[in-house]
């Protein structure tokens, strides 16, 4: 991954911080342990401890506070992640890099910083949303999503460069391969969930282009409980295209 630079991706500016802070972090760990490739899924709770030189430990966190899922214990650099969220793969792991997300970019911002679901005090969003970032870039590098984005492409016999431009669009052939090829492929690959996927991929662009990578409207659309529920489009892939069950092409670009 050393100075590897995605391709075509490039994080939004507010995100930049983050991206940054994300890949020096990665870079520091590669260093240290001797490696030059990056591990999948990042082994993100074992590497707070070697390299990154942090305490890591998952108990009940109830004395903080109702809601309560994660910590960062600054003066005692040492990660915190609560009981109840051990059992999901993906939120404990994203827990775990947004409270690390904390230590490294808002040390000098308090003592503790708490991750509840309780709803956040406007005053702490903006760190918040950062270590948010921080967490899905970590988890998420983006030389390894676009590598991967290929992967999927190849894997599914779509033709590269065609399929990655109508992903950018709202059209039901994106909204197909973004819902049955692309992010059940990302979450599994990364171990990260469903809403951190999306939040990485509105969260970059292609380079040149101001709009999200995953549109919008199909963002909010994913991250509704009721589209795991609704029906999917029938489509199938057709010379590297994806064309509707009724065989009309149904994509924007293709």
């Amino acid at each position: 991954m050393r100075n590897d630079p995605a391709p075509f991706l490039h994080p939004r500016p507010a995100a930049a911080k983050a991206e940054r802070v994300a890949t020096d972090t990665l870079e520091v760990c590669l260093n240290r342990l001797g490696e030059f490739e990056i591990p999948l899924p990042i082994p993100v709770e074992q590497w707070i401890e070697h390299p990154l030189g942090f305490e890591f430990g998952v108990e009940d966190l109830s004395r903080f506070g109702d809601g309560v899922l994660g910590g960062s214990l600054v003066y005692e650099r040492r990660i915190v992640v609560d009981t109840r969220v051990a059992s999901h793969e993906g939120r404990f792991r994203f827990t775990v890099a947004h409270e690390l997300g904390h230590m490294l970019m808002h040390p000098s911002l308090g003592r503790v910083f708490l991750e509840s679901e309780s709803p956040q005090d406007p005053r702490l969003q903006h760190i918040e949303r950062q270590a948010d970032r921080f967490a899905a870039a970590f988890l998420m590098p983006l030389p390894l999503v676009m590598r991967e984005l290929f992967h999927i492409c190849d894997r599914n016999r779509l033709e590269r460069r065609a399929c990655i431009v109508e992903l950018l669009c709202d059209s039901p052939a994106s909204e197909w391969l973004w819902r049955t090829r692309f992010l059940p492929a990302i979450t599994r690959r990364f171990g990260v969930s469903l809403s951190a996927a999306v939040l990485r991929f509105q969260d970059v662009r292609l380079r040149g282009d101001r709009q999200p990578f995953m549109p919008h409207a199909i963002a909010r659309r994913a991250l509704k409980a009721r589209w795991q529920r609704s029906p999917v489009p029938e489509f199938r892939i057709v010379e590297g295209k994806p064309v509707a069950a009724d065989g009309r092409c149904e994509s924007t670009l293709f």
